[in-house]
């Protein structure tokens, strides 16, 4: 089977090989494979979500449809989960066989993947992103974070998102147990799709530091709240609007499976 590798990374912005071992990464968090590893027939239901949440309805990109039809053709090959498909293709020569063996297109497994590691499951960042760096206390947590081996969002979700685990956070690294739940929300609201650090501490900064907060805010007054703030760095809301699409935050926030306990 003749297979154009290169144009994975053209639509996917990695190589097939990055690609799988970011997705294999992600989906070893034992959180992940709780509240993330969909079956084929949850998938379906689930792109329906992020149609409605995420895009609020829009046809464009038609994410759900073309979702639905790849995840009901997988369910009829007997693939179970994420995990199982990504394992079924963990590397070129078994994508090779499981091609040859379900007849499933290439274009559509690719698209497939790249929606997980985009749309579905949280996309790891450095704690780094989570933290004002030009604070020196805060520089000292992060030292010392990284000595607990708490080096992405995705770690801090892993150990903290329980009360418990908070606290043997604080208890193992010294550092105060509120700025470990701090940290842990700021983690929580970088699990919304395409939100990274900079989005996460604007929206802090506007006052919605945990993603319950965003999921029920009212748009209106979310607007006029991130508008005073942004004015406090000199500039508006639209100055933010295509980078913070604030409709996108609130929807997506409300699809989420809620993960940290309080």
């Amino acid at each position: 089977m003749e297979l154009d590798w290169d144009t994975v990374k053209k639509q996917t912005l990695w190589s097939y090989e990055e690609l799988i071992k970011k997705l294999l990464k992600t989906l070893d968090y034992g959180f992940v494979l709780e509240f993330y590893n969909h079956s084929m027939a949850e998938a379906v239901r689930y792109a329906g979500k992020v149609q409605e949440g995420y895009l609020q309805g829009r046809s464009e990109p038609a994410i759900a449809e073309q979702m639905r039809t790849h995840f009901e053709a997988l369910e009829g090959l007997q693939v179970k989960t994420y995990v199982d498909l990504v394992q079924q293709v963990e590397d070129k020569a078994k994508c090779e066989t499981f091609l040859q063996r379900t007849g499933f297109p290439f274009s559509a497994l690719i698209e497939t993947l790249n929606y997980l590691l985009r749309w579905v499951l949280p996309f790891p960042c450095p704690v780094r992103e989570l933290i004002d760096v030009k604070s020196p206390a805060q520089m000292e947590y992060l030292e010392r974070l990284k000595r607990e081996r708490l080096g992405s969002n995705l770690d801090v979700l892993e150990r903290g998102r329980t009360q418990p685990g908070r606290i043997q956070i604080a208890k193992d690294s010294g550092i105060p147990g509120e700025f470990v739940t701090e940290l842990v929300h700021k983690a929580d609201i970088s699990r919304l799709a395409y939100a990274r650090g900079k989005t996460v501490l604007h929206l802090c900064g506007g006052g919605y530091d945990t993603l319950e907060k965003i999921a029920d805010a009212d748009l209106d007054e979310m607007e006029k709240a991130m508008d005073a703030y942004y004015r406090t760095l000199g500039k508006s809301l639209a100055d933010f609007k295509a980078v913070i699409p604030l409709p996108w935050m609130v929807g997506g926030a409300r699809i989420l499976p809620r993960i940290v306990m309080i």
